[in-house]
């Protein structure tokens, strides 16, 4: 039997493998070890109804990747409702437009520090730094460095400014109407977004299958997969588990890049830089509840020390699809760790137990009303950005693309990047191979 060969190998059948090769004009095939497509933009079963790695709302800068997120299924359109629960009470996303929901004193303390920042001409070279001189003091203490603390895992101090130096400084007239009771509205191209109508993020997945299968009669998908090498001699040749194998003109790793180097012969330079890229792994917790407290909102940020998840999210909010199979309240907490830390070691009864309590302790559920749950571990997360982050992506991406391998999503260019991101750099990707074949 002839060894079979295609135009272009892609590792990996996340978003971006499949929005990749469905804009490639030659013939490919995208290999996945999971028995799913999708990686982190797939979808599971909860409750009767799906829920995301996180709710992967549909929205972005970029009008092209929009317009077809929006159209690729039917979409409800959704008013941002997002809040920072802190001081037992709710203030409006984003922290600094709604100082007025602080107790007064905080307030003050907020507006103050911000009208009269020692930090405000300074340099700034990490995350904290960057905080402090944007917005003082009192805005950090109060929500900027807990939250960002809890969320990364990491001290804001040995971070650096690549996820945040885009922010722009608020005007002093505008902190003062804020802190006055004049609310604003932020980060207006989020205000609205788009969500399925039902099943999930998956819903585009399986539309970006169905494209893929299409763009070319010759494309393929393995799925359930297991490289066990890559070597290339003439051609790139990608030999499995079972012995069998295959070839390849081109070699396309969108598959996070700790697991891609186990599988070619690196340098051993090279392979010691992927190692020193920092990512954090996260537990999604689902409760179906009877009832809650939370309200007509959905994402809520939670900076407090003593609650163990940093986020809680409201499905019931994206659509009537999205309730449980008895009419349920679904939330989602979802709760980062660092791979080998204390919290990687807890167990699940652990985490769902200090998911409860930390429900309780805000007096968002009570336990006697949760009927379900589920915890669902994410090994590939979120990329941390320590100060070394972009010298060692650097190199390692450089070092594949000496070796004619090309890199794409978020774990393969181990950039922080939302789904749209994600498919804007494919499609920019493609654009340039489609444009060395010709």
């Amino acid at each position: 039997m002839a060894q079979k060969h295609h135009k272009n190998i892609i590792i990996g059948g996340g978003i971006a493998g499949l929005s990749l090769g469905g804009r490639l004009n030659s013939d490919s095939i995208i290999i996945e070890r999971d028995k799913t497509l999708g990686g982190l933009s797939r979808s599971y079963d909860f409750c009767g109804t799906k829920f995301d790695v996180g709710p992967h709302i549909i929205f972005s800068k970029n009008e092209e990747v929009l317009s077809k997120h929006s159209s690729m299924v039917p979409t409800n359109k959704i008013k941002r409702s997002n809040q920072i629960y802190i001081h037992n009470r709710y203030v409006k996303y984003p922290f600094e437009n709604d100082l007025s929901s602080l107790p007064k004193k905080v307030n003050l303390h907020c507006l103050n520090e911000f009208l009269n920042n020692p930090y405000e001409k300074m340099d700034y070279s990490n995350m904290q730094q960057f905080f402090l001189k944007t917005f003082g003091q009192g805005i950090c203490d109060e929500y900027l460095i807990p939250y960002n603390k809890k969320i990364w895992k990491f001290d804001p101090s040995c971070l650096d400014t690549q996820m945040v130096e885009r922010i722009p400084k608020p005007p002093a007239e505008d902190i003062i109407k804020s802190s006055a009771g004049q609310k604003t509205e932020g980060y207006l191209h989020q205000l609205y977004y788009h969500y399925p109508d039902s099943g999930g993020f998956q819903s585009l997945i399986d539309k970006y299958e169905l494209e893929f299968r299409a763009n070319n009669d010759q494309n393929e998908i393995m799925l359930n997969t297991e490289i066990l090498s890559i070597e290339k001699n003439e051609k790139w040749k990608v030999t499995f588990s079972d012995r069998t194998s295959i070839t390849g003109d081109r070699l396309i790793n969108t598959a996070p890049i700790h697991e891609f180097k186990n599988l070619i012969k690196l340098p051993k330079a090279i392979d010691t830089t992927i190692n020193n890229l920092l990512y954090n792994s996260i537990h999604i917790v689902m409760i179906a509840a009877k009832e809650d407290t939370i309200g007509d909102n959905f994402a809520l940020y939670i900076p407090q020390e003593d609650v163990i998840f940093h986020r809680l999210s409201k499905l019931n909010f994206l659509g009537e699809n999205y309730f449980g199979k008895n009419g349920e309240t679904i939330l989602m907490a979802e709760i980062t760790f660092r791979p080998k830390s204390s919290l990687s070691k807890l167990s699940d009864n652990q985490i769902l137990q200090a998911t409860i309590k930390g429900l309780e302790t805000l007096g968002f559920v009570k336990e006697e009303n949760i009927v379900d749950s589920k915890i669902l571990t994410e090994k590939y997360a979120y990329i941390i950005y320590d100060l070394n982050h972009r010298k060692n992506t650097d190199t390692a991406l450089s070092a594949l693309k000496k070796l004619g391998i090309d890199s794409v999503g978020r774990f393969a260019l181990f950039e922080y990047l939302n789904t749209d991101g994600v498919v804007e750099k494919s499609w920019v990707l493609a654009n340039e191979l489609n444009n060395d074949d010709n």
